[in-house]
């Protein structure tokens, strides 16, 4: 991450840390969660800084379910 972005990359695991796991995986962080954080933490944030963490958060959810996916295939050859 650049150092310029740092701050998007701090942002995330905010996010992140406040999302209730699902039953198969992590949630996408929904709009609604993105405006309630902004209000509560007062930080203001761009068009395009949302479209990088909605491409963080996919990335992030996609990468759970691969290596959910690698453990259950471990662990039924076990």
């Amino acid at each position: 991450m650049p150092d310029n972005g740092a701050f998007l990359w701090d942002w995330f695991w905010e996010l992140r840390q406040a999302q209730p796991p699902g039953f198969s995986g992590p949630v996408p962080i929904s709009n609604g969660e993105l405006a309630f954080w902004c209000q509560l933490t007062g930080n203001i944030i761009r068009r395009e800084e949302v479209a990088t963490m909605r491409a963080m958060d996919a990335r992030f959810c996609f990468e759970f379910e691969k290596e959910c996916e690698v453990i259950k295939v471990r662990e039924a050859s076990a």
